[in-house]
């Protein structure tokens, strides 16, 4: 029987690029796919219905993308119909609790961190299946027009690109009213939370309040924990920035040029003539300035057992990438070889790589080869594809020989 998968669009043009690879992956399996305009989905539920009078293998969604949808009758429609939802979390769990609790029976979680999957167990008790699923990178194949070539190094205009917006103004409208909790000193947490994260950056946001409550000798249990830290949330964001942001501008007021793409920096409190801010532009634009560019600067969204499609989509764009670390990154990279590590508490480390790496280009062509070889082999959105197909034709199986044996 010929397999069949729903997927969803139209809302987020970045995951509406992974989208289009994933369908043209499935497509090629001589699989049937329906594709729903998430933004139109009022409109859309009489394709939906028509397309569920036959077995659907299963949903491939991200971010929560039409997990909630339900007919006239009130229930979920993949628990009515059996139908297993490929959640994929391109941000840390905290950030959709409430879409979490109520998730569908048959959802399956895929955490793009693995410190993610055990958040997951602990906090949401009622997710049956979570799955590492880390982010990967897309090739952009570029037009040149009359023979010329801007792969190499040297020839590239841009010398430092950073792609990716200053959160710390959108979390802003995270804070909630710190007065209302009543159990703690939350304005007294915030704060020592906060500088805690930037003095031991390696360290995840949740840690860093649970034990803060420990010390206060705050009794809690699970379920409060998990809605304070919730609540909390905005603390991730605002290290998170605070590191980019430094990172930044530590690398403009030592004479290098950085270009810098995404929302929040129009609104940065500091100016420099070696930071030049290009807005915000589409993803598949940023795929294109990442092939311009001779350094694809990465900083983790406070991924600690993780990474970031930008250290991907920089090596598949044959740039040499500049990362902080983390324990996924540190176990498949060799600082050095692929690309290269820098802490966030030691800045002038990155100062020093960057700048060796513009002194030296040939050093720094061998490190975006490496980078290349080593995203082309094992860290495509196709990888993944390859990862969920077979996990998809295991289950598949596994769920036959049940329905052979009852």
């Amino acid at each position: 029987m010929k397999k069949r998968f729903i997927f969803f669009k139209g809302l987020i043009a970045t995951l509406d690029l992974y989208t289009d690879v994933f369908l043209e992956l499935f497509s090629a399996q001589d699989t049937e796919c329906l594709v729903i305009d998430a933004a139109q989905i009022d409109a859309e539920m009489l394709r939906l219905r028509a397309f569920l009078l036959e077995k659907v293998t299963a949903v491939i969604s991200f971010h929560n993308i039409g997990m909630h949808l339900e007919f006239e009758d009130g229930k979920n429609i993949w628990d009515k119909y059996g139908i297993p939802f490929y959640n994929i979390m391109m941000d840390h769990p905290f950030h959709y609790k409430q879409a979490l609790d109520a998730a569908p029976k048959q959802m399956v979680l895929l955490c793009m961190d693995k410190n993610h999957i055990s958040y997951v167990k602990r906090f949401f008790p009622n997710i049956r299946q979570t799955m590492f699923f880390p982010h990967a990178g897309i090739e952009q194949t570029m037009i040149r027009t009359q023979g010329t070539t801007l792969d190499r190094f040297e020839a590239r205009p841009i010398d430092v690109l950073y792609a990716g917006g200053l959160s710390r103004y959108a979390a802003e409208g995270l804070i909630p009213d710190l007065g209302r909790i009543k159990q703690f000193d939350a304005f007294q947490l915030v704060r020592d939370a906060l500088e805690r994260l930037i003095q031991e950056p390696e360290r995840t946001t949740e840690d860093v309040i649970e034990q803060w409550l420990q010390d206060q000798k705050v009794c809690y249990t699970d379920k409060f924990l998990g809605e304070i830290i919730t609540e909390l949330r905005f603390i991730d964001c605002f290290a998170a920035s605070y590191y980019r942001e430094q990172t930044i501008r530590m690398l403009a007021e030592h004479g290098i040029k950085v270009t810098v793409f995404g929302a929040g920096w129009e609104r940065c409190e500091w100016e420099h003539p070696n930071f030049m801010y290009g807005g915000i532009v589409p993803p598949v634009t940023i795929l294109e300035l990442m092939s311009r560019s001779k350094i694809v600067l990465n900083t983790m969204t406070w991924f600690k057992r993780g990474t970031h499609d930008r250290v991907f989509n920089g090596m598949l764009a044959r740039a040499a990438v500049v990362s902080d670390t983390s324990e996924y990154m540190s176990e498949h990279f060799t600082d050095g070889k692929e690309l290269h590590f820098f802490s966030l508490n030691k800045p002038q480390d990155l100062v020093q790589k960057v700048q060796y790496l513009l002194d030296n280009p040939n050093d720094a062509q061998r490190i975006a080869d490496c980078g290349y070889q080593a995203a082309k082999e094992k860290h495509l959105w196709k990888n993944r594809w390859e990862d969920l197909y077979n996990h998809l034709q295991n289950t598949d199986e596994t769920n036959t020989r049940k329905y052979m044996n009852n």
